[in-house]
């Protein structure tokens, strides 16, 4: 069966076929707006839904909602403005010269770039371990010559013996639910009924892994950071442990971009980035999608890391015999 990131290759790589990008020399603002409100009917993961937005979008153009905008990228910004608060992940822009790849190569940065996303996984003093995270880099499971896939097991190794973890987060705008999964699997028990199922118009997928992590540290005590400029899958992270109670959040509240999905280009030369799945936790019945991953232990985002820092050594010291 394929995987979870297969399927999400395939079902992105058809809204490229759909929308092939082609600059439109006559387009207007009313017709590119028809164009980006046609892509988010066409994919949008709740098709009802999808239909009233376009909708909306269209009928504030037809009212002369956009006639304003002076540019391309103008207009791909005030759609921006008006589609984010419907969902966060919807963004808008403009299509230049040379810009669109095929999007398989844009979808597999595991290959294509091997830079891991981890900024740190060190040990601070206490035994304390420490794993930086500015992205969620994507690898393919069953293949052990994965650079992300190495690295995050050569970090987590460094940690191996730590007596508390903390997890940051702040920043980290998301990325690939593999690693996700992956790195979860790492402080849970192997098969924990934890993950998050993504409903799409094209079925249902979940964020565990295909691999589980060897060496599962299950009660080492686990803090996790964030703030308002973490996103996506750094929030799938955080909200998949806080929910499961095996985790603490420390911080701020996230961004609350719980819908991934794909870019769509439109013949009008814009392109939409159009949530094509939305997902749901096993604990909560729900996601963060609109309101954030809400911490336990608030912290502005400067100070956030030092204060899961101060947590994790009040619990090893009370873990630790006398």
């Amino acid at each position: 069966m394929p995987s979870f990131r297969h399927r999400t290759a395939l079902l992105l790589l058809s809204l490229l076929l759909a929308c092939p990008g082609a600059l439109a020399a006559d387009a207007t603002p009313r017709s590119q707006v028809a164009g980006v409100a046609q892509a988010i009917e066409d994919h949008y993961f709740d098709a009802e839904r999808g239909r009233d937005i376009a909708q909306g979008l269209r009928s504030a153009a037809d009212a002369g909602a956009f006639d304003a905008q002076g540019s391309p990228q103008a207009l791909a910004e005030a759609l921006t403005a008006r589609l984010k608060p419907l969902d966060r992940h919807f963004r808008v822009h403009v299509l230049r010269e040379g810009e669109r790849k095929p999007l398989a190569r844009r979808g597999s940065p595991a290959d294509a770039d091997p830079d891991s996303g981890i900024t740190r996984a060190e040990m601070l003093a206490g035994d304390i371990g420490l794993l930086g995270l500015r992205g969620f880099a994507d690898f393919e499971f069953g293949r052990d010559d994965q650079p992300a896939r190495q690295a995050i097991d050569a970090a987590l190794q460094e940690l191996a013996h730590a007596d508390a973890v903390v997890v940051d987060l702040r920043g980290n705008r998301g990325g690939s639910p593999a690693m996700v999964g992956y790195l979860a699997s790492a402080f849970v028990t192997r098969g924990a009924d934890i993950f998050n199922t993504f409903h799409s118009r094209a079925g249902t997928f979940s964020e565990a892994p295909a691999d589980w992590y060897r060496a599962p540290r299950t009660t080492v005590p686990l803090y996790v950071v964030i703030d308002a400029r973490t996103g996506s899958a750094a929030e799938s992270f955080a909200y998949t442990l806080q929910q499961a109670g095996r985790a603490t959040i420390v911080g701020e509240t996230s961004g609350g971009a719980a819908n991934p999905g794909g870019p769509v280009a439109t013949r009008e030369g814009l392109e939409v980035f159009v949530p094509t799945g939305s997902p749901l936790n096993p604990f909560s019945g729900g996601n963060w999608e609109g309101v954030g991953v809400q911490p336990d232990v608030r912290a502005p985002s400067a100070e956030a890391v030092d204060a899961a820092l101060r947590l994790a050594r009040t619990a090893t010291a009370r873990r630790r015999p006398e």
